[in-house]
């Protein structure tokens, strides 16, 4: 049923037509539902429910870009008088009725709703790409358009495309995540962290790259992944594939790949925060502490960095962690303006 029906439709007063716009958007209520729309016997079931769905999707599209009234009748009545100078006086009659009013708002925002998903959800804007990141002391999890999962440690950003192109799945972080790949034979998941460059299939793994340490960390939990060093220089090595338990690393000073053994159970804590130490060093215990629990901790006295940890945690809070630290070495944990300090027991 077309509004051109609704147009050709003799049989409805104006008085009706008053009442059929107050009933579809009425001030004070909003859209009406399907079963409040019997208030006019002359008018259609069908075109009442076009009249209804119009109504509801300008109202949803009124919230979502939080329309302000007065400057859209502005705007109308601007474009208006701009193309029809010569008939002043019959607009503004034309502008008073309500029902006039109520049709030219729905006209308006539903020719503005149109307009504005060609220009925020084209696939060729440059508004195509979504940047999402982690606050301090938040991890947040992300689902990509592929299914893959993105855990972004603190003061993490992700860039990625609303919808990945035909051949490769590209993504952009500044920080630290983990990343869980939806495996795709035909279409590579590529990772771009600074200077290196991050290829795989399907798989998990770990990647670091906060600006400020020049240093690129990849560590593999599944799979098989390739980096690579983003440079036109020859080089030696411009590229290492990683298999599980490997740890590849780009140092920006040397432009150079290294790849090792992942000698840390903990590399993974700031997700989990699980944590294991088979005879850990205070010092380095601390270290994954800070890291995990976003604070920062500090030995008075530096004959304690030789103390050494053997206990695993699974999801303890920080003080529970420190009351162990404490029993376990005959120290105390006091906090002053933010900061923990361990010192030997006066």
């Amino acid at each position: 049923m077309s509004f051109r029906r609704m147009k050709a439709n003799h049989k409805i007063a104006d008085k009706d037509w008053e009442l059929i716009a107050k009933s579809i958007y009425d001030e004070n209520t909003g859209p009406i539902t399907k079963d409040q729309t019997d208030v006019v016997p002359g008018f259609f079931k069908e075109e009442k429910e076009q009249l209804l769905i119009l109504a509801n999707k300008v109202d949803l599209f009124y919230h979502l870009k939080k329309y302000r009234e007065e400057q859209a009748w502005a705007k109308v009545e601007s474009t208006i008088h701009s193309q029809s100078s010569a008939r002043p006086t019959k607009f503004r009659i034309l502008i008073t009725n309500p029902v006039f009013r109520i049709a030219a708002a729905l006209v308006f925002a539903a020719i503005l709703l149109v307009s504005g998903y060609v220009v925020i959800y084209s696939p060729s804007a440059k508004s195509n790409l979504l940047e999402v990141s982690a606050t301090h002391q938040v991890v947040n999890t992300y689902t990509l358009p592929d299914g893959t999962l993105v855990s972004l440690n603190t003061d993490t950003k992700l860039k990625y495309p609303k919808k990945f192109s035909r051949n490769t799945r590209e993504v952009t972080i500044e920080g630290e995540a983990f990343f869980e790949v939806k495996p795709n034979k035909n279409k590579p998941f590529i990772i771009h962290a600074g200077k290196a460059q991050i290829k795989v299939l399907g798989t998990s793994f770990n990647v670091n790259a906060y600006p400020e340490t020049k240093l690129v960390e990849v560590t593999v939990e599944t799979g098989k992944v390739q980096v690579i060093i983003k440079t036109t220089e020859p080089l030696q090595t411009n590229e290492l594939i990683l298999t599980p338990g490997d740890k590849g690393t780009l140092v920006y000073s040397s432009n150079s790949l290294l790849k090792t053994t992942n000698r840390n159970p903990n590399f993974l804590a700031w997700k989990t925060h699980n944590l294991i130490f088979k005879a850990t060093s205070l010092v380095e215990v601390i270290e994954d502490l800070e890291k995990v629990y976003k604070v920062n901790i500090r030995l008075a006295d530096s004959k304690l960095n030789g103390l050494l940890l053997t206990a695993q945690f699974n999801n303890y809070s920080l003080d529970f962690i420190l009351e162990v630290i404490e029993t376990t070495f005959q120290i105390e944990a006091q906090k002053v303006n933010g900061q923990y300090i361990l010192k030997a027991r006066s």
